[in-house]
């Protein structure tokens, strides 16, 4: 089974993509550019001391070394993911090398001519890396009884023209939509050191968040009083150490509501409520749903997906992901061919013009003939 996760590395051309269930709550904080877009469902992601809300086609651009955590806010949400580093738009535009930015559609925004071209250039650019890889299968397999299984990350065993030109054509579109949203990062010296500590809280919280964990566990961590652990974590990732724990409890709730056959009052128990009837609460506070539907309608959902370092990668061939990714260049294809059609009105509204004030001046002619004037 092949599955959306493939990584290029070639010459100066160095990035990954991967289409994914977002799944399990968990803090990411990398050195590169992140652009995500929502195939499917509802997301909230929380990020420099904000959070924000994302539906269907929306796109979500984070800079480097922004922190940030996503919640799935519908069952079976899904998401298209690029990675690259900012040498790659540093190399064509020098401001990148110091500025940072941040951007986020929503209802307006999302069906711009200018996102909706994004979204048809990263659906084309990962359908060539599937179409690329399974020819490599094929051949690699050429002979055998059975197809290799994909590894959890397919690198790009050698260059390509065609991915490297659908790359550079996303690569431009990026340069063009985030030079206007650039500025020079706020920071301190002591930013790197601040953000160890905290990934250290968050590793912490990682691995003891079903237990009774309390703010004077990480403040602990990193020599803070717990006032002052509690603005830091807010200031770092938006929201309170309260309700990341919280989040991490219902994520791992909503996990096993799907996986597993376990009752739910054992559920909440496992993943640190005090009882059923606050696990809950909570659940249809955040998921606006009861656990037990939650349950019924994400188990409706076959789909096949491989888990690997907290991300549950989406199958090549997935019938759905693959529609919605086919509908993205068609919906480029019909603004072209609108477009196109404009201009043909125009072309014909100038004829049609023309046409007239001719015939008006052959009738004139006749009217008043030129040896009468």
């Amino acid at each position: 089974m092949e599955y959306f996760n493939y990584a290029y590395d070639h010459g100066h051309i160095q990035f990954s993509q991967y289409i994914y269930r977002i799944g399990t709550y968990h803090y990411n904080w990398h050195p590169e550019i992140e652009i995500l877009v929502v195939l499917q469902g509802a997301v909230e992601v929380c990020h420099d001391s904000e959070y924000t809300n994302l539906g269907v086609n929306d796109i979500i651009m984070l800079p480097p070394q922004c922190g940030h955590a996503t919640l799935a806010l519908e069952p079976d949400t899904i998401a298209m993911v690029l990675h690259l580093h900012p040498t790659m738009l540093a190399q064509y535009e020098a401001v990148f090398r110091q500025s940072t930015f941040f951007l986020a559609t929503d209802t307006a925004t999302r069906d711009l001519p200018i996102y909706v071209a994004l979204r048809e250039q990263l659906g084309c650019l990962i359908l060539a890396l599937a179409t690329m890889e399974r020819d490599k299968s094929s051949r690699d397999n050429l002979g055998k009884g059975q197809a290799r299984c994909n590894p959890s990350n397919a690198w790009i065993d050698r260059p390509n023209l065609r991915i490297e030109h659908l790359f550079l054509q996303v690569l431009e579109t990026l340069t063009t939509i985030l030079l206007p949203h650039t500025h020079e990062p706020q920071g301190n010296p002591v930013a790197l050191q601040q953000e160890a500590t905290f990934e250290k809280m968050i590793t912490y919280i990682d691995k003891h968040y079903k237990e009774a964990i309390a703010l004077g566990d990480i403040a602990t961590i990193g020599g803070y009083t717990e006032s002052y652990a509690s603005q830091f974590f807010k200031r770092q990732l938006g929201i309170s150490f309260k309700t990341y724990v919280l989040r991490m409890r219902l994520r791992e709730a909503a996990v096993q509501l799907v996986n597993t056959k376990q009752q739910v009052v054992d559920i909440a128990n496992q993943c640190g409520f005090s009882d059923v009837k606050a696990f809950n609460t909570a659940f249809r506070k955040h998921f606006h749903t009861t656990p037990s539907e939650y349950r019924r309608i994400a188990t409706q959902v076959e789909r096949q997906t491989m888990m690997d370092n907290w991300k549950e990668y989406i199958a090549v061939d997935d019938e759905t992901i693959g529609q919605r990714l086919k509908a993205y260049v068609a919906d480029v294809a019909t603004l072209k061919g609108d477009q196109v059609h404009e201009q043909s009105l125009s072309l014909a509204t100038v004829q049609q013009i023309k046409s007239q004030l001719e015939d008006a001046l052959t009738t004139l002619a006749k009217v008043c003939p030129l040896d009468k004037m």
